[in-house]
């Protein structure tokens, strides 16, 4: 389907009124996302290095860092959600 340029006009005038939006809410939850991320990177590697050494203990601290890890990805989609239900 083509769009008419009235159209085109339009879809790039919401864009550019919408789009500082969507950053905005994407930085407040960026944080927690950022930690996440390498929290559970590091339960990866830990988990990895059980598995290729088998210490106990770094299964424990694999899980506990996955967990963790989970938990912040979870904080980090709340807090999107809520700054998208939070619109002025």
């Amino acid at each position: 389907m083509r769009m008419t340029p009235e159209e085109k006009q339009e879809l790039d005038a919401w864009v550019e009124k919408e789009y500082p939006k969507s950053m905005e809410r994407i930085n407040t939850s960026d944080p927690f996302h950022q930690i996440g991320k390498k929290i559970l990177a590091t339960g990866v590697v830990s988990y990895i290095l059980f598995v290729l050494i088998e210490f106990s203990f770094l299964e424990t601290v694999a899980v506990v860092l996955l967990l963790l890890g989970m938990i912040l990805e979870v904080i980090a989609l709340i807090t999107y959600f809520r700054s998208l239900s939070n619109e002025k």
